[in-house]
């Protein structure tokens, strides 16, 4: 397959929330990437990924619940925020091209930790909770989830 399709996204993105070998009541409360897959397709942004590698940094339900309620409506444009061209690997974005399909994005290293506009890429979580995934690998390209919507 030679494009991060519907499908594939769809089903990293909407199994994400659990992970393997344990049952959603165990985990009430894991932040999912349900909102991010929705605005993908009402956005018609999904379209936008038939060819060439994508990076996608995937904001959590949390996240774009906190830009709904400050903001207004994720449109196409914040979508294509979290959407870089090209393959990048976690370990890569130091040193990255980090222009998305919205405009470019800011990295820093602070506290021992990796930000892409002061989102944490690959957060880590504590409790029963599962650490916010990096590196999930794709048809033609990568997805990184982070716990802050890019625009806000």
């Amino acid at each position: 397959m030679s494009s991060l399709t519907y499908i594939s996204i769809l089903s990293f993105i909407n199994h994400i929330g659990i992970p393997f070998g344990h049952e959603e009541l165990d985990l009430k409360g894991y932040e999912n990437f349900g909102k991010f897959s929705a605005a993908l397709q009402s956005t018609g942004v999904i379209n936008e990924l038939s060819s060439g590698e994508f990076t996608i940094f995937a904001p959590t339900d949390p996240a774009l619940e906190s830009y709904e309620a400050m903001r207004g409506p994720v449109t196409a444009e914040v979508v294509k925020m979290h959407i870089v061209p090209g393959k990048i690997a976690s370990a890569d974005v130091p040193t990255a091209d980090l222009n998305s399909l919205g405009g470019p994005l800011n990295y820093r290293y602070a506290v021992r930790k990796h930000f892409i506009n002061d989102a944490i890429i690959g957060e880590k979580t504590f409790g029963p909770f599962a650490d916010y995934p990096v590196d999930v690998q794709c048809s033609n390209g990568v997805i990184h989830a982070v716990g802050l919507c890019f625009a806000l």
